[in-house]
């Protein structure tokens, strides 16, 4: 089933003879696209990367650096990581500076027909849409992420962007695939860690189709 609606998103992109990028965190949602991509750049038989980027904010990094790598040697998909350094000024948030410094290292593996493929889903689009309704977004801001946009050099894309995260649990149970757990998911003084841990659930159990 998911096999199949990653294969019809992909199909629907406007790009001949895609070269695939895969965002690779080495979490769970990474690792379950790893697995989708690969299928499909076998079966369309397209040229296939994976990007690791190492914040250095975690004193595992380099452990999950080593579970990425292993995971991409047995699917046969070359590996690059990219080990950034993260400058914050008191004034700056910590989340902002390291998804910049994401992007940036990411886009240095971009050509014109790239699909970059992250691994955001349904429950992601949820706590995204919280985090502009508090900042006052207007209706751009509240359409919250879109599941394909153009970049400088090719496109970002989030072909999972309709797949529950419980969806995406299950897959990875089904396939056997092994991933990391980031510690600081777990920390709830980052905003979308509070949503996703003390408000989202709460909203689901009183109204199970939110």
């Amino acid at each position: 089933m998911l096999n199949s609606q990653f294969s019809s998103q992909l199909d629907s992109y406007p790009v001949t003879k895609p070269h695939l990028v895969i965002a690779l965190s080495g979490g769970i949602d990474s690792m379950v696209l790893l697995c989708l991509a690969s299928i499909y750049a076998k079966e369309k038989q397209l040229e296939c990367i994976a990007v690791h980027v190492n914040h250095g904010l975690s004193q595992h990094a380099f452990d999950w650096e080593a579970v990425c790598q292993a995971h991409c040697d047995l699917l046969s998909i070359p590996l690059y990581i990219e080990r950034v350094q993260l400058v914050v000024s008191a004034q700056d948030s910590l989340e902002e500076v390291a998804r910049k410094a994401r992007y940036q290292a990411l886009e240095k593996h971009m050509q014109a027909n790239s699909l970059l493929l992250t691994g955001q889903h349904q429950d992601d689009q949820v706590e995204t849409f919280f985090l502009a309704l508090k900042r006052g977004s207007g209706p751009a801001g509240l359409s919250s992420m879109p599941a394909f946009t153009a970049l400088s050099s090719g496109y970002k894309c989030r072909p999972l962007l309709m797949v529950s995260r419980s969806e995406i649990e299950q897959y990875a149970q089904d396939n056997g695939l092994e991933w990391v757990e980031d510690e600081s998911n777990q920390d709830t003084r980052f905003d979308r860690n509070f949503l996703r841990h003390e408000i989202v659930p709460n909203l689901v159990q009183r109204w199970s189709s939110f």
